[in-house]
């Protein structure tokens, strides 16, 4: 069974107002424990909406989310509970930081749990350890620390709460190269070490590409394409279609294919780059 569904779901802003929007139109999507799912789709095309109703934020129009087969919208006690389950960082999380030290903002989730402040404790310092969030920093007021280390504390007050799913919309939105880097690694391995279920909502293709497990593309309020990274990236026509573009290191080999370099074109991490310069340069003597 899948760890979360939707089936048929749609949601429309300004009903019976001149200013109706189909957000949402009869979505199916199933997610398995243990994903790394990244969705992706131009401006508009209803991410941000889907991953609101995930943990129950928004109530669909009609259709369902189910949580282990259960809908959480089947009584309030219900749709609490699955958003702790279903943890949501926002995106640019670090303008949402507002106590006066990285421990307590990181504290406020778990303390609204309701849990003891040894638990409360607990979770601080192991959500910070998956963030490498260290020691001297949780007595420092967040807003003294760089954009990269706020948006880890803004993280972190979200893993706090443990949920088994955690969503994340444009986790390296604004960054460096090197803060998306870091920021991309610590998160896959929170999954590894935890086992949790992760999506990620981004406009970059080049994360998705380095992360993900799975792809899905929004487009019109509906899921387009779905498949593994190679199955819905080396179709880049499609992607056009869909107001998409292919990682930019693909266009890279593209452009080196059309030149009549003999180069892979499904190439779409810095890795598989890598492995395929080697390979050329093997071929044609430069290394051995």
């Amino acid at each position: 069974m899948p760890i979360l569904e939707t089936q048929n779901l749609s949601y429309v802003y300004g009903e019976n107002t001149p200013f109706r929007v189909q957000a949402l139109e009869n979505v199916n999507l199933s997610i398995e424990k243990g994903e790394l799912v990244g969705i992706i789709g131009h401006t508009g095309s209803g991410k941000s909406t889907l991953m609101q109703h995930l943990n129950g934020l928004v109530k669909p129009s009609s259709g369902k989310v189910l949580l282990d087969g259960a809908d959480i919208h089947a009584s309030k006690a219900a749709t609490y509970a699955a958003r702790f389950r279903v943890g949501l960082c926002f995106q640019y999380p670090e303008y949402q930081l507002f106590e006066s030290t990285v421990y307590r903002d990181i504290a406020f989730g778990p303390r609204n749990m309701g849990l003891s402040k040894e638990q409360v404790d607990e979770r601080v310092r192991r959500a910070a350890s998956y963030l490498e969030i260290r020691d001297t920093w949780l007595n420092k007021s967040p807003f003294d620390l760089s954009g990269g280390e706020k948006r880890r504390v803004a993280i972190a007050g979200v893993l706090a709460m443990e949920p088994e799913i955690l969503i994340l919309d444009e986790p390296t939105a604004g960054l460096d190269p090197r803060g998306r880097a870091q920021i991309a690694s610590l998160i896959e391995n929170y999954r590894v070490s935890t086992g949790s279920t992760i999506l990620i909502v981004s406009h970059s293709m080049d994360d998705v590409a380095e992360t993900a497990t799975r792809v899905l593309v929004m487009d019109n309020g509906a899921v387009a394409l779905s498949g593994t990274v190679d199955e819905v990236f080396r179709d880049a026509a499609a992607l056009e279609r869909h107001g998409l573009d292919v990682p930019q290191i693909t266009r890279v080999f593209l452009s080196l294919r059309a030149r009549g370099v003999e180069v892979r074109t499904d190439i779409y991490t810095e890795k598989q780059a890598r492995r395929e310069l080697i390979r050329l340069f093997k071929k044609r003597g430069v290394l051995q």
